[in-house]
């Protein structure tokens, strides 16, 4: 009996050493897990050049997570309201995302794409409005109107953030800046994006995209790289700009359907290739936010809209530097309206409405 009760002592002192061992060794690699993620968490975020978020920028979402189930900070869900006189949901981001392309040395750029995504987790959706670049207004702090493009070559993207919220109304909670270099990158890190073509831009295509397969014609193609940044660019064709803004949704609808079902290798090579092409003020804790929720948005139905819209303008020729040039005049009020319904899915609200 002493024997059999030594023997089971132990046996159970070996069981107790063997489940310690393995609580020791799984707790060990969820430590290594965690630690290798976080190091790579870093050295993805250290790959994008991080502005500076100023002073007026508050919260990405004022509720406890990017949920439209949560309430606001003060218990209520307030929906559509108005913030320094901008109109604003705490349930949806708004970001202006800048494609620059340098056409000379040392030049600053020109925002030939403004696209406003608006990140709406309300109604579980992603919205795109591309903002015409022809578009003449008045530009905080200058002395004369000027096309919209001219807010960043002159004041960066904190002034055209300013401009597009002084005109329309709606808050802009941060912004991104991309060189055009990096859709080229972006495009071939996935393996090419599917866009249909017309016979037109097929032919421009293979005429000036600098790409050695000129062999496309109307239909639908896996554009490469410089394929697909080429036709982001088309614009004397059947549309002018209009079309040309429209060509730029394209792609980067193709690009996010391809995301969808993206591999982890291929989203990888995608963002270490591309990250330092980007220049942002989102920082670094809200960009792990909106990654960590990235499979989930994916799956948002995308939405178009355009400023400005159709009737929203007027052709009109003005100097512009004493040279006469062919500008859109908008309806701002108009183009405000349509805007705020767009993004918010709500009516704009009277003046006494907000502060």
């Amino acid at each position: 009996m002493r024997s059999t009760h030594t023997a089971y002592h132990g046996t159970h002192r070996k069981k107790r050493h063997i489940l310690r061992n393995l609580c020791i060794f799984f707790l060990s690699l969820i430590i290594l897990v965690a630690g290798g993620i976080f190091v790579y968490t870093e050295i993805m975020l250290n790959r994008i050049n991080i502005a500076e978020k100023s002073e007026s920028d508050g919260a990405l979402f004022s509720s406890t997570a990017a949920d439209p189930g949560h309430e606001t900070e003060d218990g209520e869900d307030q929906g559509l309201k108005k913030v320094n006189g901008l109109y604003h949901d705490d349930k949806i981001v708004n970001i202006l995302v800048m494609g620059v392309d340098d056409y000379q040395p040392n030049d600053v750029g020109r925002t030939d794409s403004m696209i406003l995504l608006s990140l709406d987790t309300r109604h579980k959706k992603l919205k795109m409005t591309s903002i015409m670049r022809d578009l003449y207004v008045e530009i905080p702090g200058k002395t004369e109107k000027n096309r919209i493009n001219t807010a960043y070559s002159t004041g960066g993207p904190e002034l055209l953030v300013e401009t597009v919220e002084t005109l329309f109304g709606v808050d802009i909670d941060r912004w991104a800046v991309v060189t055009f270099d990096s859709f080229e990158k972006i495009i071939d890190a996935m393996g090419g994006v599917e866009i249909t073509l017309t016979q037109e831009e097929a032919d421009l295509i293979n005429r000036e995209s600098g790409d050695p397969n000129q062999n496309l014609s109307e239909g639908t193609y896996n554009l490469s790289g410089l394929q697909a940044r080429y036709y982001s660019r088309i614009r004397h064709t059947t549309g002018d700009d209009f079309m040309r803004t429209q060509r730029q949704r394209n792609v980067i609808t193709a690009i996010v359907e391809k995301f969808k079902t993206a591999n982890l290798v291929t989203v990888h090579n995608v963002l270490y290739e591309c990250l330092p092409y980007v220049t942002t003020n989102l920082q670094k804790d809200e960009i792990v936010m909106l990654a960590s929720n990235a499979l989930e948005y994916l799956q948002y139905d995308l939405e178009e809209n355009r400023i400005p819209g159709d009737g929203q303008y007027t052709d009109e020729r003005v100097l512009i530097t004493g040279i006469e040039q062919l500008v859109l005049v908008p309806d701002i009020e108009a183009c405000s309206e349509q805007l705020v319904s767009f993004i918010y899915e709500d009516e704009p609200l009277s003046s006494a409405a907000g502060n």
